[in-house]
């Protein structure tokens, strides 16, 4: 087991963000973490991500709570935060200097796949920018890859690319959770599924076993959260 969260509640004010959470994570699945706007996706990421702490429950991976093993968690924000005058070198001289994981050889791979400028940041589309800190994020060693929202209103050469990125930097001994609203699009890569509602757990299930009784990720995804 990788990483897992036991009877998690993330309460914002009178507000839960997750109620009662439960989950396992295991290396070399692709796991898909879906839900309507307000189900706890961000949130649950952000607890495996060591960047929230749970009001009741505990969190953790590898074994120990996530701040522990921070190296071993590359998390990409569904925030555009990037400085603007950073161009693809500025970006990995940052990453180099903040993640001794950070692999030199796979990041410039990655540029080249997706095709990611070498101008700056403010200068990009919106698409252009989101590939560039998919590269970044995707060029770490590291095993638990928490990805919120990164199809989220680009174009559809950019998710195409993006999506094809994500199957050819496929590695056994990591787990990626993909929080996306893209579901057509994206279920192709998953293995595995996690339908959110109002913060609870509404499903759990191999994305095999649902195609295996005739029905397709977005099909769950309407019946059970509709």
């Amino acid at each position: 087991m990788l990483a897992k969260l036991f009877s998690v509640t993330k309460r914002y004010g009178k507000t839960d963000g997750v109620h009662d959470l439960s989950l396992e994570l295991h290396p070399g699945q692709a796991v898909g973490l879906l839900g309507l706007n307000g189900s706890g996706k961000t949130t649950t990421l952000k607890l495996l991500a060591g960047m929230l702490f749970p009001t009741q429950g505990s969190v953790e991976v590898l074994g120990q709570p996530p701040r522990a093993n921070r190296g071993q968690i590359a998390f990409l924000s569904d925030a555009d935060n990037l400085y603007a005058w950073m161009t693809p070198t500025d970006a990995e001289r940052f990453m180099v200097g903040l993640y001794p994981d950070f692999n030199l050889h796979r990041y410039r791979e990655l540029l080249a796949f997706l095709e990611v400028p070498k101008q700056g940041y403010r200068s990009m589309s919106r698409g252009q920018r989101a590939r560039l800190r998919l590269a970044m994020v995707l060029a770490r060693d590291a095993r638990l890859f928490l990805l919120d929202e990164p199809l989220s209103g680009i174009d559809v050469i950019s998710r195409d690319r993006i999506l094809k990125s994500l199957v050819l930097e496929w590695r056994d001994e990591a787990c990626l959770v993909l929080s996306t609203h893209e579901v057509s699009e994206a279920e192709g890569i998953f293995e595995r599924v996690l339908l959110l509602k109002e913060g609870r757990l509404a499903l759990d299930a191999r994305a095999e076993d649902l195609r295996a009784r005739g029905q397709s990720v977005k099909d769950a995804f309407i019946e059970v959260l509709a």
